[in-house]
């Protein structure tokens, strides 16, 4: 990110509160006072202006939003997936900003040369003029390789990190005032979501960054001919440019193309589908934008992803949690559902859990005993948005992106297949990472985590336990009862936690070789795997060694 200089920022502060102005939000520029600073001609304070008036207030908003730029108009995008903190009426109305914006001139050939360092006719054969495709932050231009390739090439705007960082100042700015003059927008957190949206455009603003997604990506699938990955030149690229493979295909919505390659949309969807409940549960790592802009399909049926500056990434710990998530909704299990929610949470305060899981059970038959042109997803994602909301929770930046994407998928689904069943379309998947947990490879992997967890308490805990009491034998920590004789103290401590640990190991030895032993995978004894067998040995071992600790403490 470049640099901006005051001036810089002062004509950008200036071209937004004009906007502003000019739509009828003149609130802000005087609780800001900054219309003491300003000029009368930022102002527009005229019959003509005072019209504006006569426009609904939420359609006021998105208007000048779309005039405000791309900063702004991601930033609405962005509010547009959570309903859970802006009003519906708004949200309606934010649903329909469009990234549409005019052409720039951009010399592509001279940014080449300069860049790159290269005599051009000595590695292109030609390169267009005019952009095929113009979005907020780059145009995109299509070339040919010296060996007959056919590439695109991606240019950023000019000037288009120095916007958008006096954009992004601005937009602190103001939430940082909001916040002190209203209570409810404190409340809505919005400070967080305005830094976490910041994070992520800078990351999008990053072509290296997006050359890295691509990769990452296609690594991910080299295993899947279900899908395509265009293949990136990193010889030709930079930070602002980024040269690849030109993808010959047609929008995953384009039933008439689809089918004109032989294709059935019906087998295209489900494919889709499949490859993204893949990046979100296999992988944790996914595509934030899917629209049908992004997807695309070729002649040989692979599915084709493009444009990869937004990325939804989940640690391994929050990708089980959501995978069991996916497990417990198609089993309808409400209890379950509740209790990964808290685990995935960054701030609950579920009051009633049962009226919680009635709710749960309501979207659950809603969805099942209808197809997706019957549901009302916005009645079902407001429902949730207010069940969220009732009970005070506030989930992870990377679940309002999957629900973002889910949300664009199930639009491109109901153009293609009205009558798709979601819960239908992704069981067969959910199966197949539901019989991978009874694998035998999965049972081991898990055995050895929990190995090292029970290892790390073993050696952690007795310690920890220790430090604090003789902090307090020593009369650095200050407790509320009289404690006497520390050391005895310690020592039942001690020995409590060992045989904690034994029973922990005991049983987890035990359970996985029944699992083992139900699924009877590998080389047999007595119809018994050698594993199982190995399992059950460990788990008597440890229950003669609790015993045995017992009796002598006895």
């Amino acid at each position: 990110m470049k640099h901006i200089n005051g001036f810089q920022k002062i004509k950008r502060v200036g071209q937004i509160l004009k906007i502003l102005s000019k739509h009828g939000f003149d609130e802000v520029i005087s609780r800001s006072n900054l219309d003491r600073i300003l000029p009368d001609s930022f102002l527009f304070w005229n019959s003509h202006a005072r019209k504006v008036f006569e426009e609904n207030f939420n359609v006021r908003v998105r208007l000048a939003i779309e005039e405000l730029g791309p900063t702004f108009i991601k930033l609405g995008q962005l509010l547009s997936n959570r309903p859970d903190i802006i009003p519906k009426d708004l949200h309606e109305e934010l649903v329909k900003l469009q990234d549409d914006v005019s052409l720039e001139d951009i010399d592509v050939r001279k940014r080449l040369a300069e860049e790159l360092e290269i005599d051009l006719d000595k590695h292109f054969i030609n390169i267009e003029s005019k952009p095929i495709a113009s979005a907020s932050i780059a145009q995109v231009y299509r070339a040919t390789l010296l060996n007959g390739k056919e590439v695109v090439i991606k240019a950023k705007r000019e000037e288009i990190d120095e916007v958008i960082q006096a954009d992004l100042d601005f937009i602190k700015d103001l939430v940082r005032l909001l916040q002190r003059k209203y209570e409810v927008v404190y409340k809505m957190n919005l400070y967080q979501i305005v830094l976490s949206f910041e994070s992520s455009l800078l990351n999008e603003l990053s072509f290296t960054n997006e050359l890295n997604n691509i990769e990452r990506f296609r690594r991910n699938f080299l295993e899947n001919k279900d899908i395509h990955i265009p293949k990136v030149y990193r010889k030709y690229s930079t930070d602002t440019l980024i040269c690849m493979e030109y993808i010959d295909g047609v929008k995953v919505n384009d039933i008439e193309g689809i089918e004109g390659y032989g294709l059935y949309a019906k087998s295209v969807l489900q494919n889709v589908l499949d490859l993204y409940l893949e990046q979100v549960l296999m992988h944790g790592f996914f595509h934030a934008d899917p629209h049908p802009g992004n997807v695309f399909v070729n002649k040989h049926g692979q599915i084709v992803f493009i444009d990869f500056g937004a990325m939804g990434f989940m640690i391994p710990e929050d990708r089980k949690i959501i995978e069991s998530m996916v497990l417990d909704f198609l089993a309808n299990d409400a209890k379950s559902l509740i209790k990964n929610i808290k685990r995935l949470a960054i701030v609950h305060h579920i009051e009633d859990e049962r009226r919680l899981e009635r709710d749960a059970y309501e979207i659950f038959e809603m969805i099942k005993q209808n197809a997706l042109d019957d549901i009302d997803i916005s009645v079902m994602l407001q429902k949730l948005n207010l069940v969220l909301q009732s009970n005070h929770i506030l989930l992870p930046d990377f679940v309002y992106l999957l629900l973002r994407g889910v949300s664009i998928l199930e639009g491109t689904g109901r153009q293609l297949d009205a009558d798709l069943n979601v819960p239908e379309s992704i069981e067969p998947f959910a199966k197949k990472i539901a019989a991978q947990k009874f694998s035998s490879e999965y049972i081991i992997s898990q055995l050895k985590e929990k190995a090292k967890f029970a290892k790390d308490v073993l050696t952690e805990v007795p310690l920890d336990l220790l430090t604090i009491l003789e902090k307090v034998k020593d009369d650095k920590i200050t407790v509320n009862h009289k404690m006497q004789d520390f050391d005895n103290l310690q020592l039942i401590l001690h020995r409590m936690g060992n045989k904690f640990l034994l029973s922990i190991l005991a049983m987890t030895f035990g359970v996985g070789a029944s699992i083992l032993a139900h699924g009877r995978v590998g080389y047999l004894i007595w119809g018994i795997p050698i594993l199982s067998w190995f399992g059950f040995i460990m788990s008597f071992i440890l229950c003669f060694a609790l015993l045995s600790h017992l009796y002598k403490s006895k």
